[in-house]
């Protein structure tokens, strides 16, 4: 299928372009940078962002109505899915406020279904506000980002709807569904990477205007209780939960596949949490152990290079981290030491595998070896190699996992998953503080797009590798590439390789350096191609990831590999042959 246009170069246009999309547009190297320093060329025109670093206008609506409903003089406000979620951020503000400055909660509610019938239109939520002196926003928004607890854009919509506007909320729910539906029907499903060739645009449009206007109606006749039916919540959750423990999913031909990706026989769906954020899931699982743990709080260790908000939680919440950012060997030797020696004593060590954005894998039977022997926990963010392509929980008490990237895919909802291995020692301990302290506070209608998306996840996960190792072969044999970061390319693959499901791949995130960094701004600023943060979604995706995710560390992260000038590239559902097409004349452009 061809594109009816090509990727948007527009600075702040969403990716896609739907109400609720979680990625956004930053076209070249300069605009990355501009929006990394704050310039108005480029803050002035960001329409949307990443949920956790830019608070969706939705939610900067409904803020300001509670603020001046409810607030006082001087006060601003952060919105979550729950008080006890608002009592931990006023905690967190607290220890680190420099004042002892008033700090208030509030639980507002909207109305629960009148009737059976209002079931399949209303919800009862319940949100719990934050109220600080506005000159501590940046502590409460720490929190937001680093925590990933926030109420997602499309409980906000509803919430604004039920307590401040008088429209019903199924219209505009229906109107949302429909221009996330076209934008999709358009960019996201089956995408291509260049323009449809031949024929009007105007009569193209037209045409697939009303090809989307039929096909609405038909989604609406068809798919009304398995989509827009908030009775059905519940049902979808349960759909996720078995699909993330790789059991049989008979809603697309992937059952072969999902059956291979199975982990094991002990694990069932109630072991499987789902959170509104992958972050989340990291920050409620060293919570729980941080609430678990036996005498004073210990540190815990992060092995390896992670993405940022991981080591943050490490770092700002409890007692501390030890960082052994470059994850290999001779890391894992000096943790070894410090552990026999007694130099260093720690609750939990968290990794990521593989990595993101050097695509390291740990030595998971060793970290676990040494877990057994020194009595601390492994948690294991899977969200970059995902269950059908690697088996992790062998190695892990707990496994978490970003459910915004390739399990969903169309770039629409954020959401994580949290699984307890019932083999696990902890398994005791953890499973009553989850029974009596986790809330499920993912909103309803994104579990219903989720599941919606999810069902083709084995389709897409395979078709995805197949040409990643496609891009991989053409990049690592350019001589303009100095160096292709790929699991089967790196010294570890010989430990991805022990976690490799059987007919698993090596994922869709690639990262690579020029040899000239003069070339690497050439090349980002004339691909044809979506750019901005997030990874795995259908369409591809490339950013200059240090500059976009650490451009206040650049030379902090030197030390542990990361380049300033690295690219990296979330492959997507575009044909291979006009995808490596792209790239190619790309790298031909630099020379």
């Amino acid at each position: 299928m061809q594109l009816q246009t090509s990727p948007s170069q527009e600075i702040g246009m969403p990716i896609p372009n739907i109400p609720h999309a979680v990625s956004v547009t930053l076209p070249t190297w300069e605009a990355t940078v501009g929006y990394e320093e704050g310039e108005d060329w480029v803050v002035s025109k960001m329409r949307s962002g990443y949920p956790r670093f830019f608070i969706h206008p939705i939610i900067q609506d409904l803020s300001k109505r509670v603020e001046h409903k409810y607030g006082r003089d001087g006060e601003r406000c952060m919105i979550f899915p729950s008080y006890k979620v608002a009592k931990r951020c006023r905690e967190f503000i607290q220890s680190k406020a420099k004042t002892n400055a008033s700090r208030r909660v509030l639980q507002l509610s909207t109305p629960a279904p009148a009737s059976e019938d209002d079931k399949s239109t209303v919800i009862a939520a319940t949100i719990g506000v934050v109220f600080f002196p506005a000159s501590e926003y940046p502590l409460a928004k720490n929190y937001w980002q680093h925590s990933g607890e926030g109420i997602s854009s499309r409980m906000g919509e509803y919430v604004l709807k039920e307590l401040f506007e008088k429209e019903p909320v199924s219209n505009g729910r229906t109107g949302n569904m429909k221009s996330e539906l076209q934008s999709q029907k358009i960019q996201s499903r089956s995408p291509s990477i260049s323009a449809a060739r031949g024929g009007s645009q105007s009569n193209s449009s037209n045409n697939g205007s009303a090809e989307v206007d039929k096909e609405f109606s038909t989604f609406i006749e068809q798919k009304y209780g398995r989509v827009l039916d908030l009775k059905f919540t519940q049902g979808a959750k349960m759909a996720l939960r078995r699909r993330i423990c790789g059991k049989v999913d008979k809603s697309k031909n992937q059952i072969e596949e999902m059956e291979k990706a199975r982990r094991g026989k002990h694990l069932g769906e109630t072991d499987v949490y789902l959170f509104p954020s992958g972050m989340a899931s990291i920050f409620f699982a060293h919570f729980s152990l941080l609430q678990t743990s036996k005498g004073e709080p210990k540190k815990s260790v992060c092995f390896g290079f992670p993405y940022v908000d991981t080591l943050n939680i490490l770092k700002k919440f409890g007692p501390g981290v030890y960082f052994y950012g470059l994850g290999d060997d001779d890391s894992l030797d000096e943790l070894e030491q410090g552990l026999e020696s007694g130099a260093i004593d720690i609750m939990a060590l968290f990794c990521e595998c593989p990595s993101n954005p050097l695509l390291k894998t740990p030595n998971l039977a060793r970290i676990r070896a040494l877990a057994d022997k020194y009595n601390f926990a492994v948690v294991i963010d899977e969200t970059v190699g995902n269950f059908l392509n690697i088996s992790v929980l062998p190695y892990a008490d707990i496994v978490c996992s970003s459910l915004t990237k390739v399990f969903s895919g169309d770039s629409n909802v954020l959401a994580g998953s949290l699984i307890l291995n019932p083999l696990s020692s902890y398994y005791p301990t953890l499973k009553k503080f989850f029974n009596e302290e986790y809330e499920d506070l993912f909103w309803a209608e994104d579990a219903l797009w989720l599941e919606r998306n999810s069902r083709d996840f084995a389709e897409r996960v395979h078709k995805i590798d197949n040409t990643a190792e496609q891009v991989v072969d053409l990049l690592n044999n350019n001589d303009l590439i100095s160096k292709v970061y790929y699991p089967s390319l790196s010294a570890s693959r010989k430990y991805y390789d022990v976690i490799k499901n059987v007919n698993g791949g090596y994922g869709g995130l690639i990262s690579f350096l020029f040899k000239d960094p003069e070339h690497a701004v050439k090349f980002f600023n004339v691909v044809n191609l979506h750019k901005g943060p997030s990874l795995g979604t259908n369409f591809t995706l490339a950013c200059p990831y240090a500059i976009l995710a650490h451009y206040q560390e650049l030379e902090e992260i030197a030390q542990w590999e990361v380049d300033r000038n690295l690219i990296r590239i979330s492959i997507g559902l575009e044909d291979p042959v006009e995808l490596l097409k792209v790239l190619q004349s790309s790298l031909q452009e630099c020379v």
